[in-house]
Formats: structure tokens, sequence, C-alpha cells
């Protein structure tokens, strides 16, 4: 979304590079951190994979992937936020949209085998969703 990109520009140019492009296609280069926010689940499992495998590729060992997943596993807030996030899309234009998401320890599981140690950190406190935070380190 180039207006979020703008927006990270804006707020963090000294610390790094934002380009707008398809996750599932941009060139990734080299990078010490990638950050993924509230977007895997907008496409097909396949692709997640992808995106993974090559953002795993793009970080050297010891370097660190940041993505926010809803835990499909978290009964209503986890319902709440998939009504938050169709709403958001029907807003911006995007229509109807499929969403492809996963319990908590099957994105662990799969970040596992990709060779990432992931420190999964809940993000509920003082809102009603089902949102992990998961710090991932490549070791691999």
């Amino acid at each position: 979304m180039p207006r979020d990109v703008a927006r990270a520009r804006s707020a963090l140019a000294d610390w790094g590079e934002f380009v707008a492009g398809d996750m599932r296609t941009a060139p990734l280069g080299r990078a010490d951190v990638v950050v993924i926010l509230d977007v895997l689940h907008y496409i097909a499992p396949t692709e997640q994979l992808g995106v993974l495998h090559r953002v795993r590729d793009a970080l050297p060992r010891g370097g660190v992937l940041i993505t926010r997943i809803g835990d499909a596993a978290g009964g209503m807030p986890f319902r709440i936020s998939q009504w938050v996030d169709r709403s958001a899309a029907l807003a911006r234009g995007h229509g109807w949209c499929r969403l492809h998401c996963r319990p908590l320890a099957e994105w662990e599981s799969l970040l596992r085998e990709l060779g990432f140690a992931v420190d999964a950190r809940p993000m509920a406190g003082h809102n009603p969703f089902a949102n992990v935070l998961l710090v991932c380190r490549r070791h691999g």
C-alpha cells in the first residue's frame, strides 16, 4: 500500500529503506530485519510459504523477521479480528476477500521448519483481537 510506505518513510526514514511492492514478487535484496505486519493472511498458504522462503533467504544468520499474525485458534477475539480485516478491505475498495489464517502453533512450526527461532508475544492486552507478534531469528 503506497500510503503505508509513505508513512513509514516519513516516520522512520533514518532507520531503513521502505519500498512499495508485492511481497510475493518484489526484490528483497539483503536485510538485517524484515517486518511484515498484518498481511500474510491475505495471500494463499502456498504464497505465504513462498514469501517466508524469500524472507529467510534475504536475511543473514542472526537476521530477524518480525511479523504479526492473528491466531486462528483464538476464539471470539480471532473472529473479531477477521471481521475488522474484512471491513477494512471493503472500506479500502478491495472487495470481500478470502482470508488464509493459521493457528499460532502452525505458524510457529512452519517458521521453525524454515530455520527460525520463534518468540511468540501475545498482543491482546487492551484490545479485543487475537494478534500475536512473532519475533523470528534466523539460525540456519
